[in-house]
């Protein structure tokens, strides 16, 4: 598996589960996000990344950019 396809399967998990955690169906997501239910349904299982919707998103969510990516917040 590529580096690449790591990260997208890493990042589709983490919106599936943000998104479990905010009790929103795709459809919500989608709709919020301003995307299609089919591209919500490609993020989540890693077939594609959202780096253009990723702020709507995690905005929808109620979470960071960083949290979807799992990138860890530097302490300041």
């Amino acid at each position: 598996m590529s580096r690449l396809t790591d990260f997208k399967t890493v990042v589709g998990h983490r919106i599936r589960v943000a998104r479990a955690d905010a009790r929103m169906s795709q459809e919500d997501l989608a709709k919020a996000a301003g995307v299609s239910i089919a591209s919500i349904q490609r993020y989540e299982s890693g077939e594609s990344c959202p780096l253009l919707q990723a702020a709507a998103m995690a905005e929808a969510l109620g979470v960071t950019v960083n949290d979807l990516c799992g990138i860890p917040m530097s302490a300041a």
